[in-house]
């Protein structure tokens, strides 16, 4: 079973950060990228695209979001993942699971932790 871990610092934005709409898509395009390029280089990707996996996404910040606002700010790190070519699709029946988890760090410590295991 395959299993690919990488770290990101800083912190996808949440629904609560309410920025102009131009300025949420550039930050969804940049983490985007940023997980595509973390994982291609993590992974030395050259395995066909996963079609089956569990990911736990970890959230590292001073503030606990609420479940939702976890969730969702993992959206366009997933979609990176799918344009590494790690996974083919990051719909439910590629992604069987799914979890979010939130971890208390000091102040500019914030980052993220993506694990991506083989099913």
């Amino acid at each position: 079973m395959y299993r690919l871990e990488f770290e990101i610092p800083g912190l996808p934005p949440t629904e609560n950060g309410h920025k102009h709409w131009a300025v949420e898509g550039k930050l969804r395009k940049e983490w985007r990228k940023a997980s595509m390029l973390k994982a291609i280089h993590a992974g030395q990707w050259s395995r066909p695209k996963l079609k089956s996996v569990r990911i736990t996404a970890t959230r590292f910040s001073t503030t606990e979001p609420d479940r939702d606002n976890l969730s969702r700010s993992f959206k366009s790190v997933i979609d990176g993942l799918v344009d590494a070519g790690v996974i083919q699709d990051d719909k439910p029946s590629i992604v069987k699971e799914l979890i979010t988890k939130w971890e208390k760090v000091g102040k500019g410590e914030g980052k993220i932790k993506i694990v991506v295991e083989e099913l």
